[in-house]
């Protein structure tokens, strides 16, 4: 009886070993997306109005950036689109 409950109460603790790492893997992703963002918005934040950098580091960060000035860039051709512009105009948000 004794081991059944012990087998019992270790395979309640793997599971729950188990869904903690993988929330905490979750969580570290996002957070690491959320600074990528911004660092991005430090570094060219001058784009829309905040006090940014010494253009000298940042363009030393440009390599480091990379990733993120193509993302920025195909949102901009994205919200060019023909789409895109239908929906402003029919006011759909």
């Amino acid at each position: 009886m004794k081991f059944r409950i012990v087998n019992i109460l270790k395979e309640k603790w793997k599971s729950w070993d188990r869904f903690f790492r993988s929330k905490a893997t979750n969580t570290l992703e996002w957070e690491y997306a959320e600074l990528k963002h911004i660092f991005t918005l430090i570094t060219f934040g001058h784009w829309v109005g905040l006090p940014s950098p010494p253009p000298a580091i940042s363009l030393n960060l440009m390599p480091e950036m990379e990733e993120e000035i193509i993302d920025m860039l195909q949102r901009v051709e994205l919200a060019r689109s023909p789409l895109s512009q239908l929906f402003s105009y029919l006011d759909i948000g």
